[in-house]
């Protein structure tokens, strides 16, 4: 089912609550930046508890639209930049150019979504790497890091980013843990304005 249909189940006030919930997560399946459960969640603390409240879905599916309306536009954009290149022979984009078919940030919320995926990480209690634990628990605490936490969320973003490129994906769970800690570490960089 498309994100269009998925939200106009939302909307429909016809079909019982758990319905329409279910299709404001049939909108969150296809777009998701800072993982469906955080995403979830950003919804609920932005709208309000919709799934005890129907009154809460219209806000939470137009949140949720409205930051997938802006990334397709930056990916369609994206597309018109690729065929241009590919015209001129750049046929394969350089590695470290961004690619908005996999949205790294909430559209039209950046760091308000950020902070809620570094706190909903942290109090989840899933944060394996100390050093990125003791920075959320910072962000989550008193909003900002220090310049030496600054420092070492530069040092420890790199370290992650230099063992996810030689991680293999032969260990998955060691590749998919690498990929979640290089993304904890770039939301706090969103929030902190590193990136």
């Amino acid at each position: 089912m498309s994100c269009a249909r998925s939200a106009r189940k939302a909307l429909d006030v016809s079909l019982p609550l758990n319905q329409r919930v279910n299709g404001l997560k049939g909108c969150v399946e296809r777009y998701h930046p800072i993982g469906f459960a955080a995403s979830m969640s950003f919804l609920e603390a932005v709208a309000g508890d919709f799934a005890s409240d129907p009154a809460a879905l219209p806000l939470a599916v137009e949140v949720l639209t409205a930051g997938r309306d802006a990334w397709q536009a930056e990916v369609r954009a994206y597309a018109v930049l690729r065929r241009r290149a590919k015209r001129l022979g750049l046929r394969v984009p350089h590695p470290a150019a961004p690619n908005p078919n996999r949205p790294s940030h909430w559209h039209g919320a950046r760091r308000e979504a950020a902070l809620h995926a570094v706190w909903f990480r942290y109090s989840q209690g899933t944060i394996a790497d100390v050093d990125l634990h003791c920075l959320a628990a910072a962000l989550v605490r008193r909003g900002r890091l220090t310049a030496m936490q600054l420092a070492v969320l530069d040092e420890v973003h790199a370290g992650l980013e230099e063992r996810f490129a030689a991680a293999g994906t032969h260990d998955y769970q060691h590749y998919d843990e690498l990929r979640q800690l290089l993304a904890l570490a770039a939301q706090i960089a969103v929030v902190t304005g590193r990136c």
